[in-house]
C-alpha cells in the first residue's frame, strides 16, 4: 500500500502469459512441474518470467491455466507477487481473469493457478481488422474492458499496463482483463519500463503523468482505454499530435470521438474521472444518436430499436387501490426462490450489486444480474422491488420463443412500462404502451406471465395489460449494456441509473 495513494501497487503478476496469447508457441526439454491436484497437460507458451501450461484441476475436473514464474532469487519479490496474487483472487467480476491459487514452490519459483480463457487476445482480433474493428465491436468490448476496471478500482486496484495484449476474448466473444502484473518484460518486442520506484507501463498506452510518478490514479487507465478505443476504431496508435478517429474513419459518429478525444486529454483533470464516467458518457453518446444504428451489429439490430430516449420520469406515482399483501389471480400455491441462491460473483453482467440480508441493492449505474439461464416454453415471474433514489427504469429480462426481451417499469422520458421493443419498436414508438411512473422508496410487486402467445403485465395486483408476442421479433435495448446473443442467459433483473432493492424474484413454470 503506498502511503501516497490508496491503490495498490501491483508488480510481478502477469496473467496475459496464461493465456499464450502473447507468447510464442512450442516444445520444451524441460520437464512440466508436478503440481498437487493438478494434471499438467501440455506447455501452452513461455515468456520473459517463465512458462505457461494447460492443467487440469482434478478436484473440480476443469481446465486451469498455470504460469510458472522462473526462480527469482528474491524474497521480496516472491512476497509481493503473492500479495499480488491474494488481491487478484479477491476481484469478482465476470470480465476480470479469475486467479484460484497461489503457490511456492522447493526449487524457489512460484506456481499461478487461473482461469483459463480459450480466445485469443484482442490483439489478434484487431490484426482482422487493419482499419479498425466495426463499431458495435468497439463499443461492446470498451463497456467490457471499462466495467471490469470500474470493478478493480473500486477495490483500490490501478491496473497501469491496459493494452490490447492483456485483453482476452473468451469463447462467446465476450472481454476478459488481465495481466495486472508490471514486473519485467515478457515481450521484448514491447517497451515496457518496470524499475522499482519510477514509471511503469507499455509506453504506447501511458498516460503522460505516469512517465514521472511511480503512482498514477484512475485516470491513468482511462487514458490507456482511450489509446485502445482509438486504435480499435482507426488501426493506428495516437502519436505525437493527432486528430480524432472521425477524421480517418468518417462513419465513426461525432458523440463518441468526443469520448475518446476526452479520454486522451494530457492532463488527468480534464479527462473523465474514472470509468463510471466513461461509460455514462458513452450511453449519452448512443442515446444522442437517436434512431440511428451505428452502433449495432446484425445480432442486435432487432435488439436496439430505433429512437431510443433517456429513460426518466418527471410525473407523480400512480396510485394503486390494490395492496402488495392482495393475492391476484396470477399467484400459484408455491413460488420457486431464485435470488436468494444466486452467486453475484459469477452472475453479475454490470453495475455494482451487494447483498442486504437477503435482498440485493444497485448502485446508480447500469446494473444487470443474470438469475437463469434456461426456462420452459411458458412460466410466470414475481419480482418484488422497491427503487431507492433517481429517476429511471426496473427492468427484468426473460426468454421467450428463443429470444431474449424484457419489461421495463418507468421509463423512455413518458413514465412507460411494456416490452422494450417488439418488431424493432421501442416503446415510446409501440401504439398502446402501459403508463407506470414508480415512486422512490415504495415497494412494488411485479408479475409477469410469459406464454409463446403473449406477456401480460401487473403490478401492484393491478393488471396493466397483454401484449401479444407470437410470430413478432422482440429484443434488448442496447444501452441496458447487456446483448444477449453474446452473453446467453434467460432470465435476468436490472436497474438503469438509479439504485434499487430487490428483496426477492420468483418463478413458477406453467404446463405447457
Amino acid at each position: 500500500m503506498s502511503a501516497s495513494s490508496p491503490h495498490r501497487r501491483l508488480a510481478g503478476l502477469n496473467p496475459a502469459d496464461l493465456m499464450a496469447t502473447a507468447t510464442s508457441q512450442g516444445d520444451s526439454d524441460e520437464a512440466p512441474p508436478e503440481l498437487a491436484g493438478i494434471e499438467i497437460q501440455h506447455l501452452i507458451g513461455r515468456g520473459g518470467m517463465g512458462a505457461v501450461y494447460l492443467g487440469k484441476q482434478l478436484s473440480l475436473d476443469r481446465e486451469v491455466a498455470v504460469k510458472i514464474v522462473a526462480k527469482a532469487g528474491d524474497e521480496l519479490f516472491l512476497e509481493r507477487l503473492e500479495r499480488e496474487a491474494r488481491t487478484m483472487a479477491k476481484l469478482r467480476h465476470s470480465n476480470l481473469v479469475t486467479v484460484h491459487h497461489f503457490e511456492r514452490l522447493p526449487d524457489g519459483s512460484a506456481a499461478i493457478i487461473m482461469e483459463h480463457v480459450q480466445g485469443g487476445t484482442l490483439r489478434d482480433r484487431m490484426a482482422l481488422h487493419p482499419q479498425g474493428l466495426p463499431l458495435e465491436d468497439v463499443l461492446r468490448w470498451t463497456r467490457e474492458i471499462a466495467a471490469a476496471l470500474a470493478a478493480a478500482h473500486r477495490s483500490g486496484v490501478v491496473h497501469r499496463d491496459l493494452k490490447p495484449e492483456n485483453v482476452l476474448l473468451d469463447g462467446h466473444g465476450s472481454a476478459l482483463v488481465t495481466d495486472f502484473g508490471l514486473a519485467v518484460p515478457t515481450d521484448r518486442s514491447s517497451t515496457r519500463l518496470t524499475l522499482t520506484g519510477t514509471a511503469v507501463g507499455t509506453v504506447d498506452y501511458m498516460a503522460p503523468e505516469a512517465f514521472h510518478s511511480a503512482d498514477p490514479d484512475v485516470r491513468a487507465d482511462v487514458f490507456s482505454l482511450g489509446v485502445m478505443m482509438y486504435e480499435m476504431l482507426t488501426g493506428r496508435i495516437p502519436r505525437g499530435s493527432f486528430d480524432g478517429p472521425r477524421r480517418q474513419r468518417p462513419e465513426v459518429p461525432r458523440e463518441l470521438d468526443e469520448v475518446v478525444m476526452r479520454a486522451l486529454r494530457p492532463a488527468p483533470e480534464e479527462r473523465f474521472a474514472g470509468m463510471d464516467e466513461l461509460l455514462a458518457a458513452i450511453d449519452r453518446a448512443v442515446l444522442r444518436k437517436g434512431g440511428r444504428r451505428w452502433f449495432l451489429g446484425a445480432a442486435g439490430v432487432a435488439a436496439a430499436a430505433l429512437g431510443i430516449g433517456l429513460w426518466k420520469k418527471r410525473k407523480p406515482a400512480v396510485e394503486d387501490a390494490t395492496s402488495l399483501a392482495e393475492v391476484s389471480s396470477l399467484s400459484p400455491k408455491e413460488w420457486r426462490p431464485l435470488l436468494s441462491s444466486t452467486d453475484l460473483s459469477r452472475r453479475v453482467i454490470s453495475g455494482r450489486w451487494t447483498r442486504e440480508g437477503g435482498a440485493v441493492v444497485t448502485d446508480d449505474s447500469v446494473c444487470v444480474l443474470t438469475l437463469r439461464d434456461e426456462v420452459p416454453a411458458a412460466y410466470r415471474l414475481r419480482v418484488v422491488f422497491t427503487r431507492l433514489s433517481g429517476d429511471y427504469c426496473a427492468g427484468v429480462f426473460f426468454r421467450v420463443n428463443g429470444q431474449v426481451t424484457s419489461v421495463d417499469i418507468d421509463g423512455w422520458d413518458k413514465d412507460l412500462a411494456g416490452v422494450q421493443t417488439i418488431d424493432g419498436l421501442s416503446l415510446e414508438q409501440q401504439e398502446h404502451p402501459f403508463t407506470f411512473a414508480l415512486e422512490d422508496g415504495r415497494r412494488y410487486e411485479l408479475k409477469i406471465e410469459v406464454k409463446p402467445e403473449a406477456v401480460r403485465i401487473w403490478i401492484n395486483g393491478r393488471e396493466l395489460g397483454t401484449v401479444p408476442i407470437a410470430g413478432r421479433q422482440l429484443g434488448v435495448v442496447f444501452p441496458w449494456r447487456w446483448d444477449p446473443a453474446q452473453r446467453p442467459a434467460a432470465l435476468a433483473i436490472g436497474s438503469y441509473q438509479s439504485p434499487m432493492r430487490f428483496e426477492s424474484v420468483e418463478w413458477w413454470p406453467l404446463d405447457p
